[in-house]
C-alpha cells in the first residue's frame, strides 16, 4: 500500500491493529539500508544508527538483503540498560528496508537482575579482601553491574578504556601509585553468532586492587634489607681498621720507597725492618732494583746506538730521490720523508694520521682496498696510482709496496717506495695521441688516395657517359632537323604549287586555294611555334615561374577551350578533382601540359567517339593527375618512344595535322617542375592512360641547378 515508500507508512496505525494483550508492550521499527532507525512507535530509538555496533549492523544487513523472517534473542534496549526486549526482523521485498518488531519483556525483569554471572562476580568480591571495585560493561558500554549498589555513572576515562579493549579485545592494565592502586580491563567473550543481537553479549570487566597491603610489605622488605647492611658494613669497618694497622702500615712505608726509586732514586733502597715476612719481602726487592740498574743501564746504552741508527737511516731516507710512505694496519700514515710530502705539495706533518683514501684519487678506492688485502696476505706489488695533493692537484705515481708483519706473524701495515711518473705519463700520452693523429692521418691520405682513384674511376664514366650522350645528342640534332625540313617540306610543297596558279583563278575555286595555302601556312607557324617552345625547354638557363595553381580551374579552362573538339570528336569528360588543390608552378606550361594530353587523347580518338577521364589525388607533399581515355592505344614499345620528337605512331591511325612534338613537349613541362609522367595501355584501341607526379612545393634549389 505504501508503494515501497516508508513516509506513506503509518507505524502508530499499524501498532494500534495488535492484539490487546501486546499492545501496550509492543513497537515497530523502520531500518534503513544505513542501518539507521527512520521511524518507529518508540520515539527514543528513532535515528538509532546501528554502524555504531559493526557486528550487529553486518547481521542486519545480512536479514535485508535476505528474503525470511529471523527472531533475535532477549537483550537489554539501546536506548536503556533496565529494559529488556525481544526483537525479529523481516526484509522489503526491494531489500532497501528492514522492518523490525519488539515487545517488553516484563516476566523476567527480576530473573535478569539476578543472572548467574552477577553471583559469580558477588562471589570474586567476597573472596577476594584486596578489591577495591569490580564493574561489568556491555558492548554498548553501559555499566551493567557494580559491587557499589548505588550504581554512581561511569567515568569518561573507564568508558574510553572499555572501548579500547572491545576493539583490541586485549587486556589493559592502569598503575595508579599516588592512590596506592591498580586497575585492569578484561575483554569476556560470550557471544552467539546464532542471533542478530548475540555479539552484543560480550562484556568488559573493570577491576580494582589495593596495592597498599603489598606496598607496606615491601617497605618492611627493604627496612630489613637496610638494617643488614648497616650491620654489615660496621663489621667491614672494623675488620679494615685491624687490616690498616699491622698490614697496610708497613706496605705503605715499602710504597714509598719503591715509589721513591721509581722517580729515578736508584740507589736507594727499602729499608723497613719489621717481622720476618716483611725482611725477606725488603731483600728480594732491594735485589730486583740492583738487577733493574744493570738492565736500565744496559737499555740506555743500547737506545744510544738506536738512536744514532735511526738518525743515519732518516739522513739517508730524507736524501733518497724516491718517496717513503708508512701506513699501519689502519691505513693511516705514520711516516712520509721530505720528497713524499714535496710531491703531495704539503709538509710531513700535515700528512701524517691521514688515510691512505684521502690522498689516492676516489676512482681508485675500490682497487687499492683489494691492493691491501694483497698486503695484509704478505703479497709485495708494483702498481701505478693516482694521487691528489693538498692543492688538489692530481698526480700519477709508480708505488712498490711491501707488508710489514710483526715477530709473532701480525700484520702491522705496509711500506711504500713511491715515484712521480706525471711527467712520463704526460710524455707517453703525448707520443700516443701522436701516433694516433700519425694514423688518422695515413688513414686520411688512403681514403683521399682512394677518393681519387674513385674520381678518376667516376670521371671517365662520366666523359664516356658525356660523349655518348654528346653524339645522342649530335644523332638526335640532325634526325630533329631532317624531320623539321620533311615536316616544314610537306606543307611547303602545296604552297609552292598553287601559289602560281591563284592569278589565274576566281570564285569559289580560288577561295579552296586559298583556305589549302592557309591551312598548310598554319602547319609550318605551328611546327616553329613548337620547335622553338622545345628548343626552349631544353635549354639549362630556362627556370619556369612558382605560382599559385588551382588544378580545379585550370582544367575547366582547357576544357572549355576544347568544347567544341570534344563535341564534333563525340567524346565526353569525367572530372573528378578535389576542390582547393593548390600546387605551385609555371601557370602557362602547367595549362599547356594538360591541353596537350586533352589534344591528344582527341587527335587519337575512335571515329565512334568515347570518353577522356581527368582525375587528380593528392598524397604528402606531391599530386598525381591522371588522363585516361579510350582512344586507339598504343602498341607494345610504344610507351616510351611517343615522348621523342617528331615521333608518330602508325599513320593509317595517325591525324596528318600532328606535328609529333606535342608529348615531348610534355616530357620537358613535367621535368622542368621535377616530376614524372609515364604512359600505360593494354593495347590498340584499348586506350591511353598517362599519369603524371608533380611536387605540390616548388623546389627552387633544382630549378637552379
Amino acid at each position: 500500500q505504501s508503494g515501497g515508500d516508508p513516509a506513506r507508512m503509518n507505524v502508530t496505525d499499524i501498532k494500534s491493529r495488535f492484539s490487546p494483550d501486546v499492545i501496550d508492550i509492543a513497537d515497530v521499527y523502520i531500518i534503513d539500508e544505513n542501518g539507521i532507525v527512520i521511524d518507529a512507535t518508540y520515539i527514543g530509538d528513532i535515528g538509532f544508527d546501528f554502524k555504531k555496533w559493526p557486528n550487529v549492523y553486518e547481521v542486519i544487513t545480512r536479514i535485508r538483503n535476505g528474503s525470511v523472517f529471523e527472531a533475535d534473542r532477549a537483550v537489554y534496549g539501546f536506548s536503556s540498560v533496565k529494559e529488556s526486549r525481544k526483537f525479529a526482523y523481516y526484509p522489503t521485498p526491494d531489500h532497501r528496508y528492514l522492518l523490525e518488531i519488539s515487545y517488553f519483556i516484563r516476566d523476567f525483569i527480576e530473573d535478569r537482575r539476578n543472572f548467574s554471572y552477577a553471583n559469580v562476580m558477588r562471589s570474586f568480591v567476597n573472596e577476594t579482601p584486596h578489591l577495591r571495585s569490580v564493574t561489568l560493561y556491555d558492548s554498548m558500554f553501559r555499566m551493567l553491574w557494580s559491587m557499589d549498589d548505588h550504581k554512581r555513572p561511569s567515568d569518561p576515562a573507564a568508558i574510553e578504556y572499555v572501548q579500547k579493549v572491545f576493539q583490541g579485545a586485549e587486556r589493559i592494565k592502569i598503575s595508579d601509585p599516588v592512590n596506592s592502586s591498580e586497575t585492569y580491563y578484561y575483554f569476556i567473550d560470550i557471544s552467539d553468532d546464532k542471533t542478530a543481537s548475540g555479539t552484543m553479549l560480550d562484556m568488559v570487566a573493570r577491576i580494582e586492587y589495593d596495592t597498599a597491603v603489598m606496598q607496606r610489605h615491601l617497605d618492611s622488605i627493604r627496612l630489613f634489607h637496610a638494617l643488614v647492611a648497616l650491620i654489615a658494613g660496621l663489621l667491614g669497618f672494623f675488620i679494615a681498621y685491624l687490616l690498616a694497622y699491622h698490614i697496610t702500615r708497613p706496605i705503605r712505608r715499602i710504597i714509598d720507597d719503591i715509589n721513591r726509586i721509581a722517580h729515578g732514586d736508584l740507589n736507594h733502597r727499602v729499608s723497613y725492618s719489621g717481622s720476618h715476612e716483611f725482611s725477606e719481602l725488603e731483600t728480594s726487592l732491594n735485589l730486583l732494583i740492583s738487577h733493574l740498574n744493570d738492565l736500565i743501564s744496559s737499555l740506555q746504552e743500547k737506545e744510544h746506538h738506536l738512536r744514532e741508527s735511526k738518525e743515519e737511516y732518516q739522513r739517508l731516507v730524507e736524501k733518497l730521490n724516491e718517496g717513503i710512505w708508512i701506513v699501519d694496519q689502519d691505513e693511516k700514515t705514520t711516516f712520509v720523508n721530505t720528497r713524499m710530502a714535496e710531491m703531495l705539495e704539503a709538509s710531513p706533518e700535515d700528512l701524517i694520521g691521514r688515510s691512505t683514501l684521502d690522498i689516492i684519487h676516489p676512482s681508485y678506492h675500490e682497487i687499492i682496498r683489494e691492493k691491501m688485502k694483497n698486503r695484509k696476505s704478505g703479497l709485495s706489488e708494483r702498481y701505478e696510482i693516482p694521487l691528489v695533493t693538498a692543492k688538489n692537484r692530481q698526480i700519477i705515481a709508480e708505488i712498490s709496496a711491501s707488508p710489514s708483519f710483526d715477530p709473532y706473524g701480525r700484520y702491522t701495515g705496509s711500506f711504500g717506495v713511491v715515484t712521480d711518473i706525471t711527467q712520463r705519463k704526460e710524455n707517453e700520452q703525448k707520443i700516443r695521441l701522436y701516433a694516433l693523429q700519425m694514423e688518422e692521418r695515413t688513414k686520411e691520405l688512403e681514403a683521399v688516395r682512394d677518393q681519387l682513384f674513385q674520381i678518376n674511376a667516376d670521371l671517365d664514366r662520366i666523359v664516356q657517359t658525356r660523349t655518348e650522350e654528346v653524339m645522342r645528342l649530335l644523332e638526335q640534332k640532325n634526325d630533329f632537323i631532317m624531320q623539321l625540313g620533311h615536316d616544314l617540306r610537306t606543307p611547303l610543297t602545296p604552297i609552292l604549287g598553287l601559289l602560281p596558279r591563284l592569278d589565274e583563278l576566281d570564285g569559289e575555286e580560288h577561295a579552296n586555294m586559298v583556305r589549302i595555302i592557309e591551312r598548310n601556312a598554319r602547319h609550318i607557324q605551328n611546327i616553329a611555334s613548337k620547335s622553338l617552345k622545345l628548343a626552349r625547354l631544353n635549354s639549362l638557363d630556362y627556370i619556369p615561374e612558382c605560382d599559385d595553381i588551382d588544378l580545379a580551374e585550370t582544367i575547366r579552362s582547357v576544357l572549355e577551350i576544347n568544347r567544341m573538339s570534344l563535341r564534333q570528336a563525340h567524346i565526353e569528360t569525367h572530372v573528378e578533382v578535389p576542390e582547393g588543390c593548390i600546387i605551385q608552378g609555371d601557370q602557362i606550361l602547367i595549362q599547356e601540359l594538360i591541353d596537350n594530353l586533352i589534344s591528344n587523347s582527341i587527335k587519337f580518338s575512335k571515329p565512334s567517339g568515347g570518353c577522356i577521364r581527368i582525375q587528380v589525388k593528392r598524397d604528402d607533399g606531391t599530386i598525381t593527375l591522371t588522363v585516361k581515355d579510350t582512344g586507339i592505344g598504343l602498341m607494345a614499345g610504344e610507351e616510351v618512344l611517343i615522348f621523342e620528337e617528331f615521333y608518330k605512331s602508325d599513320r593509317s591511325r595517325h591525324d596528318k595535322s600532328s606535328t609529333g612534338l606535342g608529348l615531348a613537349i610534355c616530357l620537358k613541362i613535367v621535368q622542368k617542375h621535377h616530376g614524372t609522367i609515364i604512359a600505360s595501355s593494354d593495347g590498340p584501341d584499348q586506350g591511353t592512360t598517362f599519369t603524371i607526379v608533380l611536387p605540390i612545393r616548388c623546389n627552387t634549389s633544382g630549378n637552379q641547378q
